[in-house]
């Protein structure tokens, strides 16, 4: 998750709470670092309600914004996500469980293309035009699939959302089948500024059975 900030360095956590049953999932501890005000890397600890770290993620988005290399690996359950630029491909690695078999694909991608938490990028840099209300449509990387899928980015509606009036900007599958079995992304932004306060849609979690967690992250005001 990236900012529209300016620090060299911003440091923040998500808790990130079970959306069927409100229970305490996990929390994740984003350290970002910036220069000139571009996001350049991410750092994700992601640490049980007992505290224990179960799971890293690194992202380098100093190539691409929208695209970064990200490396993400769970030890607890042994999923595992990579991915890198090779050329003019895409690598991108996948297994869902200790159990799974470890794949590895080189895919084409198009220019614009997002993946992993480059969402918020490509939302920061269109904020003006997403919430005058255009619609955006762009390939989004599900690295169990190993492709791009189409995705619709669209701002829906303000409302009031953990005490706070938020933007309710939706990421969704632009293929009506697709977003049947997939849902859509719920995100939550400052009023005045593309700053992510709630997450709410599948996560990059997974539990035991490599199935994603469906959850809301609550992200706390960011801290020096």
């Amino acid at each position: 998750m990236s900012s529209a900030f300016t620090e060299d360095d911003v440091n923040r956590i998500g808790y990130a709470y079970d959306i069927n049953t409100n229970q305490l999932l996990y929390t994740e501890n984003h350290h970002e670092k910036y220069s000139d005000g571009v996001l350049q890397k991410t750092e994700v600890i992601y640490k049980d309600p007992a505290e224990n770290i179960f799971a890293r993620k690194t992202a380098d988005f100093s190539n691409n914004q929208f695209m970064p290399e990200f490396k993400l690996e769970n030890t607890r359950t042994g999923h595992e996500e990579k991915t890198r630029f090779i050329k003019n491909k895409y690598e991108v690695i996948f297994s869902g469980t200790k159990s799974k078999t470890r794949r590895k694909s080189q895919i084409n991608y198009k220019d614009g293309a997002i993946s992993d938490a480059g969402f918020d990028n490509f939302i920061i840099e269109h904020w003006d035009q997403i919430i005058a209300g255009k619609e955006f449509k762009r390939d989004f990387l599900v690295p169990s699939m190993q492709k791009f899928l189409s995705f619709r980015i669209y701002q829906d509606t303000i409302l009031n959302k953990e005490g706070q009036s938020l933007r309710l900007i939706n990421i969704e599958p632009n293929s009506f089948f697709v977003r049947v079995i997939a849902g859509k992304i719920k995100l939550y932004y400052d009023i005045d500024e593309p700053i992510l306060r709630v997450f709410e849609g599948v996560s990059n979690m997974r539990d035991s059975k490599g199935d994603n967690y469906d959850v809301f992250i609550k992200y706390e005001d960011f801290k020096s």
